[in-house]
């Protein structure tokens, strides 16, 4: 599958109209560690959540529910990839790219918008499961 969305975004980013350039996992990290950066639906601009990137492999996610859970980072190749502890065994994989207007990560069926980067903590309802 990874392969299949490797293949099809190449395709579709080589487009002049996609005015980007693929960031590596680790330079997209380095970017993000320290701050919290808020995820928005590209090109609907509709919150997906927040996410506060504690270290170079830890996160804490608020959804836009208002719910948090923490995350762990895995690099792979590409990918940058976070397992949730509420949802154990399911890597959420993106390939983040430089674009115009921030940041943008794809995924097989989705494409979200770093719309901001801050150094403000995210707030939750409740604390994260751990």
């Amino acid at each position: 599958m990874r392969l299949i969305l490797g293949v099809v975004l190449t395709l579709v980013c080589a487009h002049p109209t996609f005015a980007q350039e693929r960031l590596s996992p680790n330079a997209f990290i380095d970017i993000a560690e320290g701050h919290t950066l808020t995820f928005r639906h590209h090109p609907s601009g509709q919150l997906v959540g927040i996410e506060e990137f504690l270290s170079h492999d830890r996160t804490v996610w608020a959804r836009d529910d208002g719910t948090c859970t923490y995350g762990r980072i895995i690099l792979d190749g590409l990918y940058i990839c976070f397992r949730y502890e509420d949802d154990p065994g399911v890597d959420h994989c993106w390939i983040p790219y430089d674009h115009a207007d921030g940041m943008l990560v794809w995924s097989s069926d989705d494409v979200q918008h770093v719309t901001s980067i801050s150094d403000r903590p995210v707030v939750c309802e409740g604390a994260p499961l751990s």
